[in-house]
């Protein structure tokens, strides 16, 4: 490969394009364009491979950068990271240990609450906070349950604060 012949790293990182795509800005109220926006991320031209810690880390950035008290990180998940290249230039853990070191700072930030819901695959081993659906019509469901817990916490946490301080 050319960074080996040049004397780099045999471990150069990430090696895939990154793509950002803002389809519908956060100051946004209308809805009226949301399904564009869902029919662009289908269009199989700007399907890119998956460095979900990058995008994790671009999207908190940007909440970072917002004036607004709360903030929450829904992802939308297919899974594990994946671009070939930098796995193959790479050990095959490099973009998942990425990923985990990115959600782990992510969760033990105050400033933002971190939920995801895996499409198809349970992603409950990377992210606290998240859900599992095999079915489009499971993702209202799922969204209410997150921010449920997320903004009201589970009915078992509340027990357990309530509990130890009548206790």
């Amino acid at each position: 490969m050319h960074w080996e012949r040049s004397g780099e790293s045999e471990r150069p990182g990430r090696l895939c394009d990154l793509l950002h795509i803002i389809y519908s800005s956060a100051d946004t109220t209308s809805t009226s364009g949301l399904g564009r926006g869902v029919k662009n991320m289908l269009r199989p031209d700007l399907l890119k491979e998956n460095v979900d810690g990058e995008a994790l880390e671009w999207a908190a950035e940007r909440l970072f950068s917002r004036t607004e008290k709360s903030k929450l990180l829904l992802v939308l998940s297919d899974g594990v990271p994946a671009d070939d290249s930098t796995l193959i230039a790479n050990d095959r853990h490099y973009l998942i240990r990425h990923l985990a070191q990115v959600i782990s700072k992510l969760e033990k930030d105050d400033r933002i609450g971190l939920m995801a819901i895996g499409l198809g695959h349970d992603v409950g081993s990377y992210y606290k906070a998240s859900r599992r659906i095999d079915s489009s019509h499971q993702f209202g469901f799922a969204v209410i349950e997150l921010l449920k817990d997320g903004l009201i916490g589970s009915g078992r946490d509340r027990v357990a604060q309530e509990s130890g301080r009548n206790g």
